[in-house]
């Protein structure tokens, strides 16, 4: 069962908590940040609060005077501890309060913490390599929210429901330009050779924390890293694929518009990646 930290309290899912009027309810007023806890911390939890305060700040929301991540580890960590639960997803979403119809009366915001167990340990690679295909139905839009995770995640729903129409486990979303942003549900990067690409935010995909990771450590382990849009035809065109987010870490991809790809350099990425959980 899921747990949910709400105002100072532990409630189950099953138990209503927010009024019908709420901000979120009627009009997706927030935006929401996943993480990991493992090793009795958020991973990454620096990158973490500041894509919070920077999503916080882009949407004139103005969060609780006492909020920090250290706060937030505390509170999940004797929660967990109390269950005997050693880690978990955890994802929390900030919601403006207040009356008003589109325009809302405050800025003041509410937090409310999901907290799932999870059981596996640090970032698994897959064993079976992702099935994935190209949406396009709807694309996303450019402007300054498209970096940061709101509550308002329409195109991503549409995005889902037709990757499990056509039976492929993730979808290619698509921005104004018609080019690659990220998936449903992460990041995305190619592989050529020694390179590494993956779009830059200005093609408006979400300032991932795992992006981030995985750019540093590709980096530092002597990989060529560029940050450049790719369309589907770099897609068909590369060695691989992989997808990054901040509770799988990284995944790839099997298979793509009817081309197979290979998994040596997600893999070796997803090795060092999990350097941390194999020697703790």
């Amino acid at each position: 069962m899921n747990m949910f930290l709400y105002q100072g309290l532990w409630v189950s899912g099953e138990e209503p908590q927010l009024p019908l009027n709420s901000r979120s309810y009627r009009y997706g007023d927030g935006f929401f940040e996943s993480m990991r806890f493992e090793l009795g911390c958020i991973q990454y939890a620096d990158l973490h609060e500041i894509r919070i305060r920077k999503a916080a700040m882009l949407l004139k929301m103005e969060l609780p005077d006492n909020f920090n991540m250290q706060h937030l580890e505390l509170d999940i960590q004797e929660h967990l501890h109390s269950k005997d639960i050693a880690s978990a997803s955890v994802r929390c979403t900030f919601f403006r309060e207040g009356a008003g119809l589109y325009t809302p009366q405050n800025a003041a915001t509410q937090i409310i913490t999901e907290v799932k167990s999870t059981d596996f340990r640090g970032y698994p690679l897959n064993e079976n390599g992702l099935t994935l295909g190209l949406f396009s139905e709807l694309s996303k839009n450019a402007n300054y929210t498209s970096t940061i995770k709101t509550n308002s995640a329409l195109t991503y729903v549409m995005a889902g429901l037709y990757a499990a129409e056509n039976q492929w486990d993730e979808c290619v979303i698509i921005n104004d330009s018609g080019r690659i942003a990220e998936t449903v549900s992460s990041n995305i990067f190619t592989v050529n050779g020694d390179f590494i690409t993956t779009p830059p935010l200005s093609e408006y995909c979400v300032d991932g924390i795992m992006r981030k990771v995985v750019i540093q450590l590709a980096g530092v382990y002597g990989y060529s890293v560029r940050e450049n849009p790719i369309t589907a035809i770099d897609l068909s065109a590369a060695d691989e694929i992989f997808i990054s987010n901040a509770v799988k870490g990284i995944q790839w991809v099997g298979e793509y518009g009817g081309k197979s790809y290979k998994n040596a350099t997600s893999k070796k990425l997803s090795d060092l990646l999990n350097k941390p959980f194999t020697q703790s």
